[in-house]
């Protein structure tokens, strides 16, 4: 669905915990408590519904910031969009370790909740083990890394944590964001071309990773999405 377009991206807010150096959010989005239906700054549901009308979405992407930072809200949207398009509307959702809590991932999943993807903090492991709360529900867990060049070992012992535990892993080839965030300029990370956005070594770590997971057997499906792939 992600790569036909069929998913309609609900930004929920603005808010995270956490501050990257390598966040793609724009000074417009970070930070703000906004809602975006791709990219149509939204006011309420019904803008929602009807921008998912309009591109006869197939199910719904749910991102920020950290949606658990308002899980109010993210539940209220769970539940409107699946009460208007059936539960074969498949429904996914992006969050960090952070704010992981049983209570929390049972509202989701009461929700109606299809599939939850977390995002590790490189330089938190104390988070990590959050994600065994997320194993006792009957819903796809899966995990989406940046593939920051420098950061292949630290992605290996990501791997080595959630093998035949998760469903998916998800190495997403790093871009250079322009906005006040990203620092990736100034720690030395270079664009592979003129033309690209897409940081140098980022899709080789990918491609090692791939093999990292094959070599040591184990149960888990990986896929690099790349810089190209995202723009088409």
């Amino acid at each position: 669905m992600c790569v036909r377009g069929e998913k309609l991206v609900l930004f929920v807010t603005g808010l995270c915990p956490r501050k990257c150096y390598f966040c793609p959010l724009s000074d417009q989005k970070y930070g703000k408590d906004v809602i975006y239906a791709n990219e149509r700054k939204s006011f309420d549901s019904k803008e929602v519904i009807e921008e998912a009308e309009l591109m006869d979405a197939k199910g719904m992407g749910i991102t920020g910031g950290d949606p658990l930072m308002k899980i109010d809200r993210t539940i209220r949207y769970i539940k409107t969009m699946k009460n208007k398009f059936g539960k074969d509307f498949h429904v996914h959702l992006y969050t960090s370790l952070n704010l992981v809590k049983e209570n929390n991932l049972q509202l989701l999943y009461q929700a109606g909740l299809d599939e939850i993807r977390f995002h590790f903090d490189f330089g938190a492991k104390t988070f990590w083990n959050n994600i065994e709360k997320a194993y006792k529900f009957p819903w796809d867990v899966g995990v989406e890394v940046p593939l920051v060049p420098n950061k292949g070992k630290i992605i290996k012992e990501i791997i080595d944590l959630i093998q035949g535990k998760v469903r998916f892993l998800n190495l997403n080839e790093l871009e250079v964001a322009d906005n006040e965030l990203s620092k990736l300029g100034e720690m030395g990370f270079e664009v592979k071309d003129t033309y690209s956005y897409a940081i140098k070594g980022s899709l080789e770590l990918g491609l090692e990773l791939i093999d990292y997971v094959k070599e040591n057997e184990y149960p888990l499906a990986v896929h690099v999405c790349t810089a190209k792939l995202k723009d088409s």
